[in-house]
């Protein structure tokens, strides 16, 4: 349990720390691209600005001209006041004052146009810096990512396989202990309880009927009691085949298949080719557990009259097909319920083996599975 909860805690740790630094890159993405865009419009605004200056500039000079045209009539006005009337020397005055404060307005108006041109300027240099700063930073944060997700992941991976290798032994141990309950809860343990009700009605038939019909039920109940019996032998035998630990892998299997079609009434052949050396002992039983699940898959599912395994023995891997011509089904509709599946796929990444699942509505299933042999 310490294992476990340290293994947790590990991975809690390298997923916070995943997360804060994948939150931390896009909050710099972020950064730079609303730098980016900032940018932009400084730019657009500093175009628009550059026209304006233009134009204050252009008017500020057509009104200099004007000014100066005023003051030179206000002058001649005022020189002559003996020949100008008085309308007339206020509307030079007046247009002289309204020339000047036109030019003062179209000036300032340009003095606040460069201001701010000089400030999105400066505006721009700051985000030219940012922006260079925060692309830098998003590659070494990148190259942290990566670290972090490619290489500190895979030695998290590499020194925590012995121990989900442990826990993977464990969890395929209690799924056989699930399995062999339901299996006597389904099997002998229904047989002996017809059984007990078969030999109650056999009591009450002797009492009632006669002894004649009393051997009839009595029969039926011989029948019973061998099938809860071959039950029994079979689930002893799924438990720990004696004759793996002397015979090895190829007796066992070809037993095996042979008291399959003697108990199911389902034709099974095997065709055995290559090395017919020993594997090793821990390999020979994940090896036949494998094919049993295969087959006893086949058995329930598939309703198919024959089932043939194909084994290829080389020095250094096992081939193995198990292929039946029964119903079939969707690959795709295997899903976490389909416990025998499951469990075989956990099996298989025990002995580091793959396995592939072929199946069609109607045309029916191959199992095909490769196990290295160390």
């Amino acid at each position: 349990m310490n294992h476990i909860t340290d293994r947790t805690a590990l991975e809690h740790i390298i997923t916070n720390m995943i997360e804060t630094v994948t939150e931390s890159k896009e909050e710099i993405v972020r950064i730079t691209e609303s730098s980016a865009t900032e940018y932009s419009a400084i730019q657009n605004e500093l175009k628009e600005l550059t026209d304006k200056i233009e134009f204050y500039i252009e008017e500020s000079d057509r009104l200099d001209r004007l000014v100066k045209a005023a003051k030179a009539k206000l002058v001649q006005v005022s020189k002559k006041f003996h020949i100008h009337s008085e309308q007339e020397i206020r509307e030079a005055y007046e247009r002289a004052n309204q020339m000047q404060l036109e030019r003062f307005l179209v000036q300032k108006e340009e003095m606040a146009a460069q201001q701010r041109r000089n400030d999105l300027e400066r505006r721009l240099l700051i985000l030219e810096d940012t922006i260079e700063r925060a692309e830098k930073l998003i590659g070494r944060v990148s190259v942290v990512l990566n670290f972090l997700r490619d290489d500190l992941q895979q030695e998290y991976s590499d020194m925590m396989k012995k121990q989900e290798m442990a826990i993977g032994v464990f969890e395929a141990a209690e799924r056989e202990r699930r399995h062999l309950a339901r299996e006597m809860h389904d099997g002998p343990a229904q047989s002996l309880a017809h059984i007990l009700i078969r030999a109650d009605l056999i009591e009450k038939t002797f009492d009632k009927r006669g002894k004649d019909e009393a051997f009839a039920e009595l029969h039926e109940l011989k029948k019973l009691i061998r099938g809860a019996l071959v039950d029994v032998r079979r689930l002893i035998y799924d438990l720990r085949p004696m004759s793996l630990d002397d015979l090895g892998f190829l007796p066992t299997l070809e037993r095996y298949l042979h008291q399959t079609e003697e108990y199911t009434a389902i034709k099974t052949r095997l065709n055995y080719r290559g090395s017919r050396a020993r594997l090793p002992e821990k390999l020979e039983i994940n090896v036949f557990r494998l094919v049993q699940e295969s087959v006893q898959n086949a058995i329930k599912h598939a309703k198919t009259a024959e089932i043939i395994v194909n084994v290829e023995q080389a020095s250094d891997v096992i081939h193995i097909h198990v292929r039946d011509y029964g119903v079939g089904f969707e690959p795709s509709a295997i899903g976490e319920e389909s416990f025998g599946i499951v469990g075989m796929r956990e099996r298989i990444e025990l002995v580091n083996g793959s396995i592939t699942i072929d199946s069609e509505v109607g045309k029916g299933t191959v199992v095909r599975m490769s196990i290295p042999i160390p």
